[in-house]
């Protein structure tokens, strides 16, 4: 083998593969959600109103102080917040997962449309709801079971799990398939480029990190999450081009 021969398998600079950064993709992501807030304002309103019903509802410490957590919508699975235990209803349960699974695949589909350049609107994405609902509340509960038998068993599997499938919502609101299919698919385009798609769960972590400090943590790491919740569609647009 000639001494100038490529030896690594990382991505040239000049090559597709290199893929922006997963902090790269902040400006971009918060351009489009402030392009369509209209759009995006209401739909990530409901995990706050559900983290001020959790906040609200929960018992103070013994210093008489509540403690809160805010969830904000930026992974690929829907945020229900503890407020779905909290308020001891059975209605109010069953309102936290069905208007949190609306408004996840409302705001998945968003995100994507926006992405591509689509006009967002109400209707059109009450009309995917309809159409796509059932199966994407279906893979909702297949990835977190899969996700978590895997973290539970030996962590290692869980972690690839989270990664393989960290697409999946996009591929089943892109090419209306099926469960399996869209898990599939999602493997397969994470596997074009495993860093870029761990680097943007990265930083959705580093984010959630912020909510450790008490009130106006949460606060800001809502926020902040809510401007990188495109993030994943920008990722998985970008994947699919170069599949």
């Amino acid at each position: 083998m000639s001494p100038m021969a490529r030896t690594s398998k990382r991505a040239r600079k000049s090559s597709p593969l290199n893929l922006p950064g997963a902090f790269e993709l902040f400006t971009p992501s918060k351009e489009l959600v402030l392009k369509n807030i209209w759009i995006f304002g209401p739909l990530y309103a409901i995990p706050l109103i559900f983290g001020i019903h959790d906040w609200i509802w929960t018992p103070a410490n013994g210093n008489g102080s509540h403690t809160y957590s805010l969830n904000w919508p930026g992974g690929p699975l829907p945020t229900y917040d503890s407020s779905i235990f909290i308020g001891f209803s059975v209605f109010w349960l069953l309102f936290v997962v069905i208007t949190g699974t609306i408004a996840s695949i409302m705001s998945q589909a968003a995100q994507l449309d926006a992405v591509e350049g689509k006009r967002l609107d109400f209707q059109i994405l009450w009309r995917t709801v309809k159409e796509a609902g059932l199966r994407l509340f279906g893979l909702y509960i297949v990835m977190g079971v899969v996700i978590i038998v895997g973290l539970f068993l030996l962590i290692v599997p869980g972690l690839i799990f989270i990664r393989r499938y960290f697409l999946a919502p996009y591929a089943m609101l892109d090419k209306k398939v099926g469960i399996r299919e869209s898990m599939e698919a999602s493997a397969a385009l994470t596997k074009l480029n495993t860093g870029s798609v761990w680097g943007v769960v990265g930083v959705m972590v580093l984010i959630s990190l912020i909510a450790i400090v008490p009130i106006i943590g949460g606060l800001v790491a809502f926020a902040v999450g809510c401007l990188y919740s495109v993030a994943p569609a920008i990722r998985y647009h970008q994947l699919k081009k170069l599949a």
